[in-house]
């Protein structure tokens, strides 16, 4: 009987270790989140009114925070920048409160919302009739897009997750069959190398939700927090 007892108390004092391992464990491994948003005035945060507001990129970071899993959040939004300018951006590893490719190194998590300003930049300016083409302007954002990306990856080894667009037509920035076919190829094109593509047409039908000024097709608060809500749906951490 006291033998049992015995190996009765060691089988308990050894369950309690493994537990109490278990927890410290997970409590370890979960602290070492670091978050880096890349991109335009999405992931800035640019509200209706042009002014910083809250992005999708801060709710993530809120809600990774939350659980006690942050470890560093690197935001470098620019509200008037394209896909060459990011991709220079990475290349001269601009100098901010931390070098860009330090914090891809160093990235688990990394979002990305590019090329509307290009969209709106090509369709713009004139060339020619045939650069000028909606088909050759989406082939021009998307060798840009992939030249991007490959520099990326020479620092960054996780899943990417590449931000689509609502379609704020019928405002006047971009016509709608363009900016669905920068959605399309955005889908396609991550499909093709593994990225995690966050599809926000959902927010089409509803946009009179999204948008306070009809001048702007940056969101409100609530349109923010459904990218948020559509990019926390795929993400995984």
């Amino acid at each position: 009987m006291k033998l049992i007892t015995k190996y009765a108390k060691l089988i308990v004092f050894i369950i309690t270790c493994i537990l109490v391992y278990l927890i410290y464990a997970s409590n370890y491994n979960i602290k070492n989140i670091n978050y880096v948003a890349l991109g335009d005035g999405y992931a800035k945060g640019v509200n209706s009114y042009g002014e910083k507001s809250y992005s999708y990129s801060d709710y993530l970071k809120d809600e990774i925070n939350s659980n006690n899993q942050l470890s560093s959040y690197y935001n470098y939004g620019e509200e008037d920048i394209m896909i060459r300018d990011l991709y220079n951006m990475i290349l001269i590893n601009e100098q901010t409160s931390k070098n860009i490719k330090q914090a891809l190194r160093d990235a688990d998590i990394l979002t990305i919302s590019i090329g509307l300003n290009d969209l709106i930049y090509r369709k713009n300016i004139y060339i020619s009739d045939i650069e000028n083409s909606d088909e050759n302007i989406i082939k021009n954002i998307m060798m840009d897009l992939e030249k991007l990306m490959n520099e990326i990856n020479k620092y960054y080894k996780q899943k990417i997750y590449l931000i689509g667009y609502y379609n704020f037509y019928p405002q006047d920035a971009v016509d709608k069959k363009l900016l669905d076919m920068l959605n399309e190829n955005y889908k396609e094109y991550s499909k093709r190398k593994n990225i995690i593509y966050i599809d926000n047409s959902n927010m089409n039908n509803n946009l009179s939700m999204y948008l306070d000024n009809p001048n702007s097709y940056y969101p409100n608060v609530s349109g923010y927090k459904k990218m948020y809500s559509n990019l926390y749906m795929k993400i995984n951490y």
